[in-house]
């Protein structure tokens, strides 16, 4: 049996495993003479060193390692410590903010002094809104609640922008109800309550003039289609009765019977296109172009918003300081 031969326990491999997902070698005391001759680097290694290297690499940060050519270098074992280095927490941020307090104060409160004066020097305006139905013929509506709509506005609203802009009192917005498009919603402003209000009834009733003008018009060429109807309706009635007189004396003519349910028939048909028009021109479905909610207004102003403006001022002078301070601190910076 071959002799056992001895090895010193400091020269025995100890595998130690530094991290669930890493397994690292480590030899404690002196490196067998093997390993400095197959040309492997030599590590000095002591317990207060493995000890050190374990605390940091839990860190993220591994220590460097020098070996006997002196080649060793600080390396990053985490690049989320590098990060770390540029990352600023809340209160980092509130500290900055809280030393620098003066200059967020002062721009909040210059914003607020610009919409305070706005508010004080903009005009007051007033709104007052009406309703309008659309008059019918038949069933169908006078005109078409868009296109009457775009005339209004292009009818009461310069083409100058700026003119438009300034113009006032002026006619606002008309707004078609999204069902049928029959009823307008009209809006009016002006300086005063009443300025928008007798600007809105001045609108309405060139509005009326002008479909009442065109619902004449369209009734009117249904009456004369009725009148029309009837004559012929007359006409033919009073030829079938006398054909019908003509027709006892020899009752046994084919072609007189015949003649007969012809005349019948166009006058029953001609008797229910009498009845359709009439239908057609009642009063439920023919019907003028009516106001259905006169001019009223709020004595409250639609504009200028004095509370939104102040809060929206407000809330802006506020970040704008947070952003100037931030950007101080960071001038600052570079300049250290």
């Amino acid at each position: 049996m071959p002799p056992i031969s001895r090895v010193h326990r400091s020269e025995l491999p100890i595998r130690h495993s530094v991290a669930p997902h890493h397994d690292a070698e480590i030899r404690l005391g002196k490196v067998p003479a093997r390993q400095a001759a197959q040309g492997q680097p030599v590590q000095a290694w002591t317990f207060s060193c493995y000890t050190q290297r374990l605390y940091e690499f839990v860190r993220g940060y591994r220590m460097p390692i020098e070996d006997n050519a002196g080649a060793g270098q600080p390396q990053r074992a985490n690049a989320a410590y590098t990060i770390s280095e540029d990352e600023i927490s809340l209160r980092d941020l509130w500290e900055i903010i809280a030393k620098r307090k003066w200059l967020v104060f002062l721009s909040t409160v210059v914003c607020l002094g610009l919409a305070a004066a706005y508010v004080s020097l903009a005009p007051t305006i007033y709104e007052s809104t009406a309703v309008v139905q659309i008059g019918k013929v038949a069933g169908q509506p006078v005109d078409n609640g868009l296109q009457l709509a775009s005339r209004l506005m292009n009818q009461y609203t310069p083409v100058n922008t700026e003119e438009a802009q300034k113009q006032m009192p002026k006619l606002y917005a008309v707004t078609p109800d999204k069902a049928d498009g029959s009823i307008l919603t009209l809006e009016a402003r002006g300086r005063s309550p009443q300025e928008a209000q007798q600007y809105l009834q001045g609108v309405i009733q060139r509005l009326l003039a002008e479909d009442q003008q065109r619902y004449q018009q369209i009734v009117g060429t249904r009456q004369a289609q009725l009148t029309r109807l009837q004559a012929q309706y007359q006409r033919m009635r009073t030829s079938l009765n006398a054909k019908s007189g003509k027709g006892q004396a020899d009752s046994t003519s084919t072609l007189l019977l015949l003649e007969q349910s012809r005349r019948t028939d166009a006058l029953t048909n001609i008797q229910a296109a009498i009845a359709n028009m009439e239908n057609a021109l009642a009063p439920n479905n023919t019907s003028p172009t009516v106001q259905t909610l006169s001019p009223r207004y709020d004595p409250i102003p639609v504009a200028p918003k004095r509370g939104l403006i102040l809060v929206l001022a407000g809330l802006g002078g506020l970040m704008l300081g947070v952003f100037l301070a931030l950007l101080q601190n960071a001038f600052r910076k570079q300049q250290a």
